[in-house]
């Protein structure tokens, strides 16, 4: 693709001869977009007032679903001073960077690739629906949402599944958070990452799977101690016959690792990934890795090869500098992973200002990645020190909920 607006979330057709993505080319919101990777230009699917997100193939390439905002009709009116006064009656009525969204939710849709008809809304109601994914006889499509009475203040999500007449099952247990469905090969069941607990954050996202047909869970990763989402770039688990492939969070990388989807092993991590991997896929043998490093921005690589050197030119008409990891000790004998980020040019013996920088949330790490902030400062003359504190993620659990305080379990101290 080219042009001055900005493409995303592309997708590879079942058949791999067209790509489906999303684009502010023609409009205001993002739309969906169908282009043939032999050649010709992008054919347009939908004409929605709000940006479509998160698009799915079906398994037979006839349909695509995706996520889009349903605006209240008083949205028509284009003054917002003459639109009528919001009536909110749930906790969950506004989000950074979405705006309202009491009156406007986000439901799942599906639209034919071929033909002239517009797409079709399949949920609806007071609810925000996410994470569209059929299943491989293309009879389902299983997303995650929060549907009852009082979702928006018992802070759950579970996978459900809608069929063909529109009717809806849940299948998780309502004990926690249950995101990004994946079904299995053979339709018979569901991974997704799922985060135990309600009101008890910081909890380790797991990798989980659920039988379709009984509702049974059986939670994969609890052996590892690790938190299976690393923010902000985690994925449905991919299924790999019956394996899963899924990445965690340690020690400021963010290593792939496979377990069996039965239960019969322990996750085992592919390779020793010690760049920060900002995404990857998998189809087959062959997994594709997006990483970064401290000093570099993202490129592709596959089986240890790189593919790309799209960051060439930027990297090299600056002076990033490289960090340099220590250990700090706390007072308890608890080691803390640190690192420091030496002002560029720096002269021997010259004292500089240093700043000391602490992420907050979501549960996330510092890590082994370009962080263009921290570039900004050393090229300014600053020295940078940044650490993994307790209540970061990449360590154990205990790490995490270290400073939960006094109460519901928390340390006394």
């Amino acid at each position: 693709t080219s042009g001055s607006k900005r493409d995303s979330a592309p997708r590879w057709s079942p058949d791999g001869r067209a790509l489906a993505f999303t684009s502010n080319r023609e409009s205001e919101h993002a739309q969906l977009y169908v282009m043939p990777v032999g050649g010709g230009e992008p054919r347009r699917l939908t004409d929605l007032n709000e940006d479509v997100t998160a698009p799915a193939w079906s398994p037979d390439g006839a349909q695509i679903a995706f996520t889009a905002r349903v605006p209240h009709p008083s949205y028509e009116e284009t003054d917002e001073a003459r639109r009528p006064p919001r009536r909110i009656t749930r906790l969950q009525f506004k989000l950074d960077d979405v705006g309202w969204t009491g009156d406007r939710r986000q439901h799942v849709f599906k639209v034919a690739v071929e033909g002239t008809g517009g797409p079709e809304q399949l949920t609806d109601g007071d609810f925000e629906d996410s994470d569209p994914c059929w299943s491989p006889d293309g009879s389902r499509i299983a997303f995650s949402s929060a549907r009852e009475d009082d979702w928006d203040l018992n802070l759950v999500r579970d996978v459900y599944v809608i069929d063909e007449e529109r009717a809806i099952e849940k299948l998780t247990a309502s004990d926690g958070t249950a995101e990004f469905p994946s079904w299995s090969p053979d339709g018979t069941r569901i991974a997704y990452l799922f985060i135990p607990g309600v009101f008890d954050d910081p909890r380790h996202a797991q990798v989980a799977v659920v039988d379709v047909a009984t509702g049974d869970r059986r939670i994969l990763t609890e052996s590892l101690d690790r938190n299976c989402a690393p923010f902000p770039n985690y994925r449905e688990p991919i299924w790999d016959d019956d394996d899963l492939l899924f990445q965690i969070d340690d020690h400021g990388t963010t290593p792939l690792y496979r377990v069996p989807a039965d239960g019969s092993g322990k996750p085992e991590q592919l390779e020793d990934d010690a760049a920060y991997l900002d995404g990857y896929d998998a189809v087959g043998p062959l997994i594709v890795r997006a990483f970064t490093e401290p000093t570099a921005l993202c490129e592709l690589s596959v089986g240890g090869q790189k593919l790309t050197d799209v960051g060439a030119a930027f990297a090299e008409a600056r002076n990033l500098v490289a960090p340099e990891r220590f250990v700090a000790t706390s007072s308890d004998g608890s080691e803390v992973e640190a690192w420091i980020m030496r002002p560029e040019g720096l002269s021997s013996g010259e004292r500089y200002p240093t700043l000391l920088s602490v992420h907050g949330g979501p549960f996330t790490q510092y890590g082994n990645r370009f962080l263009d902030e921290f570039q900004v400062y050393a090229s300014a003359g600053y020295a940078v020190v940044y650490a993994n504190p307790r209540g970061s993620s990449g360590y154990t659990e205990e790490w995490g909920r270290a400073i939960r305080g006094p109460v519901d379990g928390g340390p006394a101290e």
